[in-house]
């Protein structure tokens, strides 16, 4: 449940804006602008002294407007955008600006500042794995969705309001006119952008339950994979069938919300070699070690499965090449910094080669497949630790 005071701004908010506000009194765009603040406080300010979030994200984008308007005079512009600076640190990460307001997204490999590197871990081989690995954990979904959605209707209204109220104002002064329809049509934009940022919040919030409910059935489906032998028995993992069905439900899943779908081939990098040099228990090791721990690091509902003999296959539901690429190289760095321990020898957890790729609409589970194959290969004939991405044509 969120409180009064996480939806509203501390009333001293106002009293470092006055001067500021006083000021936009002294020029006749200001002025006009001066008498919106004001009306909206009247509605906004509350008992408490404190100030709705919600109409603080409406100033910002207001501000905003007046600042890039090049018909609004000078001074003007200068006063909205100091205004607006000292209102960017109480907003919401989702309400920066409309135009800059990106729609939450489940399945965001959000980067994060890097921590130092820690001492590079010793990983002791696995022991094999009994039944397979089962991440049935909840999915790291946003909770607060539906929160939102109500939040930018009430936005809505407001901007609304406010164009009301600019049309029902008439004046003989030209000038007032035509500041009245640059501010009707800015304010316009910004309803149809709200408008438009509440269906794709909608969306998401339908994507969401639609991704726990397949997180739930995949669960179930894994279960009884293992009972027929759908499941790799070193690794623990979905084997390629497994895989390529999934595949043909989460396209049938883009088809009907229109989010994006990234895939992935992973190649661990010349473990002939391993086998070779520790010994056939040793590259099972490191296959354990890749399954177990290097892809494990993924988020729960992204689907890890052994698609060849030393390769993985892994699906990003909702996501973007930038954030699946931000996956990749983290497991990069991981794999850098692992070691095995295997029969009493220490040997550095070998690099991998993968290839990204993103489904195009209308592709068949096929062509994304093979296309995401023919890349690997050809990246391999390049040397190791190759990461490579392979958008669809067009």
């Amino acid at each position: 449940m969120t409180s009064t005071t996480e939806r509203s701004v501390d009333s001293s908010l106002l009293t470092s804006l006055r001067p500021h506000l006083d000021g936009l009194k002294r020029t006749t765009h200001g002025n006009i602008l001066y008498g919106q603040i004001q009306r909206g406080l009247k509605q906004f300010l509350l008992k408490s002294g404190r100030i709705d979030l919600v109409f603080v994200t409406f100033l910002h984008a207001l501000l905003g407007k007046y600042a890039k308007d090049p018909a609004c005079d000078p001074i003007t512009r200068v006063r909205a955008r100091l205004i607006q600076q000292r209102l960017v640190i109480y907003l919401p990460d989702t309400a920066v600006s409309p135009s800059e307001t990106k729609t939450p997204d489940p399945g965001s490999h959000a980067s994060s500042p890097e921590a130092k590197p820690a001492p590079a871990p010793v990983v002791t081989a696995p022991k094999p794995v009994e039944g397979g690995k089962d991440k049935t954990e909840t999915p790291a979904v946003p909770d607060r969705v539906p929160e939102q959605i109500v939040v930018e209707e009430k936005f809505g209204k407001l901007l609304e309001s406010e164009r009301a109220s600019l049309m029902n104002m008439e004046s003989p002064l030209g000038e007032f006119n035509d500041l009245k329809k640059i501010l009707i049509k800015g304010l316009n934009e910004l309803i149809e952008e709200r408008q438009d940022l509440i269906q794709k919040l909608s969306n998401a919030s339908d994507y969401v339950k639609a991704m726990e409910s397949d997180h739930e059935r995949l669960s179930v489906e894994l279960g009884q994979a293992r009972k027929h032998g759908l499941t790799d028995e070193l690794t623990g993992l979905p084997k390629r069938d497994v895989f390529v069905r999934q595949l043909e439900a989460e396209i049938g899943r883009v088809r009907r919300y229109g989010f994006a779908l990234a895939l992935a081939l992973v190649d661990i990098d010349n473990l002939d070699a391993v086998n070779q040099s520790y010994g056939r228990q040793a590259g099972d090791a490191v296959l354990r070690c890749y399954s177990g721990e290097i892809l494990a690091q993924f988020r729960t509902y992204d689907l890890v499965a052994r698609y060849n003999g030393d390769e993985f296959a892994v699906l990003f539901p909702n996501t973007q090449k930038d954030g699946a690429l931000h996956a990749l190289e983290k497991a990069r760095k991981l794999v850098a910094q692992t070691f095995i321990h295997q029969d009493g020898q220490n040997f550095p957890l070998p690099s991998f080669s993968s290839v990204l790729t993103q489904y195009s609409p209308g592709e068949p589970p096929a062509a994304l497949l093979k296309r995401a194959d023919d890349t690997l290969n050809q990246a391999k004939l390049t040397g190791f630790n190759r990461l490579v991405v392979a958008l669809p044509a067009g």
